[in-house]
């Protein structure tokens, strides 16, 4: 039977007593691993009789407890304390404090965070200045435009931006350029552009990736630059992404000159101390520990994109995985992604054939609309493994048929839980 939500339940003996009994029932309902990945370190802040907070160790657990294990937290929770609302919150937030999430236009992916970000020497100004509007620091420059080439995390810091705002209530619009461009000329076809219009200039915090992609389109620029001034004029911030800096793209003069009166830094490649940093990073979150001579050897390829670093380490964890981790193979991977390098991108019609030859499907239908879970995943992975080889969206869109960057980055995270949930698909699938 539930507990009455009294104020005795309030008392800190009580409280304890009632979430040793909430952790009982999500012991039963969840695996040991998880149980004790993310619920290790929880507890209960407070009790007010009809909120119950829970403090995480860190801004990982919370987002994950928030985002994946909110609905079984919450029936835990109402059988021992009843009808009542749980707030999951970071270390030292004050639960009071915690705001409604924020509402946000557009599509983002909030396994991007900052907590899961590597800074390094040639990222740290993005890094901060983004973080910065995200949590609306009084005095942060706006603009802040992040420019660089593909695969070192732009759209990651717009994705973490864009989810930490929202928590923190503010109210978020972000939009790739494509994505931008498609919504404004449905509304002028359709004759609702006002609706558009009016939403887009009523948000805290505006951002936008891939700039380079507005190019050329002078109506798209004008709707973006009259965003931009009305976010701002409101005390909000705007962000901006873009693979070449703003005054080496066709830009109106207003739009340019606005993007340079804030901050406009370049991203660069990790060096050699982040390298190592982000490949014990992912290691650890695979919960797999790489031998010393492996990190080492990874460490020591000097790949200008994370995509294609990321690449290397996930092979070199799978490998680690199915106990065929040596150093031939892990040469053979970092061979690759040499080659990579000097070509731009590894072979991707190989790629295409052997993902295809793993599905038992044509090569053609990853390209095409043909349907079915088989030609699904297939497309699902290729997207994924396309990615982690320095491709971006928009050219992983073309090669799979000339599908748009929304498309492609759905079918990527479907591929990268595929990859996660089965470690043998992708040695298989690329060896």
């Amino acid at each position: 039977m539930p507990l009455e939500p009294a104020s005795a339940s309030s008392e800190p003996r009580h409280l304890a007593r009632s979430w040793r009994a909430v952790l009982g029932c999500l012991e039963v309902q969840l695996n040991p691993h998880t149980f004790a990945t993310w619920l290790k370190g929880a507890r209960p802040r407070s009790f007010d009789g009809a909120t119950l907070a829970i403090e995480t160790p860190n801004d990982i657990a919370r987002d994950w407890l928030d985002t994946r294990l909110r609905p079984v937290i919450e029936r835990a929770v109402a059988q021992v304390f009843g009808d009542v609302a749980v707030t999951i919150v970071g270390p030292g937030i004050d639960p009071a404090a915690a705001r409604p999430a924020g509402e946000i236009l557009g599509t983002v992916n909030c396994r991007y965070t900052f907590d899961e970000y590597q800074p390094s020497e040639g990222n740290l100004l993005a890094f901060h200045a983004i973080r910065d509007l995200a949590e609306a620091v009084p005095g942060a420059p706006s603009p802040v435009v992040v420019y660089g080439p593909p695969g070192l995390g732009k759209t990651h810091l717009l994705h973490a931006a864009a989810c930490l705002a929202s928590r923190l209530g503010r109210r978020v619009a972000c939009f790739d350029a494509a994505a931008f461009t498609a919504r404004f000329v449905e509304g002028v076809r359709t004759s609702r552009q006002g609706d558009f219009h009016a939403a887009i200039r009523e948000v805290d915090l505006l951002l936008l990736d891939d700039l380079q992609q507005l190019a050329g389109r002078r109506a798209t620029q004008e709707e973006f630059a009259s965003a931009l001034d009305a976010v701002m004029h409101r005390g909000g911030h705007v962000a901006v992404a873009s693979e070449r800096h703003p005054f080496d793209l066709d830009l109106l003069d207003r739009l340019s000159s606005r993007l340079a009166q804030g901050i406009v830094t370049r991203v660069e490649p990790f060096d050699d101390d982040a390298r190592r940093a982000f490949i014990e990073r992912v290691a650890r979150r695979h919960r797999i520990a790489l031998p010393a001579w492996a990190v080492q050897r990874l460490a020591s390829c000097r790949a200008p994109s994370v995509r294609l670093l990321l690449g290397a380490v996930n092979q070199a964890i799978a490998l680690q995985r199915v106990g065929r981790l040596d150093l031939a193979r892990l040469d053979a991977e970092i061979a690759r992604v040499a080659i990579a390098e000097a070509a731009g991108a590894e072979p991707t019609a190989e790629l295409l054939e052997r993902v295809a030859r793993y599905f038992g499907v044509d090569s053609g239908d990853l390209a095409g609309r043909a349907r079915g879970a088989r030609v699904g995943e297939a497309r699902a992975v290729a997207a994924a493994l396309l990615q982690e080889h320095g491709l971006s969206l928009a050219q992983v869109g073309a090669l799979l048929g000339g599908r748009d960057k929304s498309t492609v980055s759905a079918l990527s995270r479907k591929g990268l839980a595929l990859l996660d949930a089965h470690p043998a698909l992708r040695q298989r699938a690329i060896a």
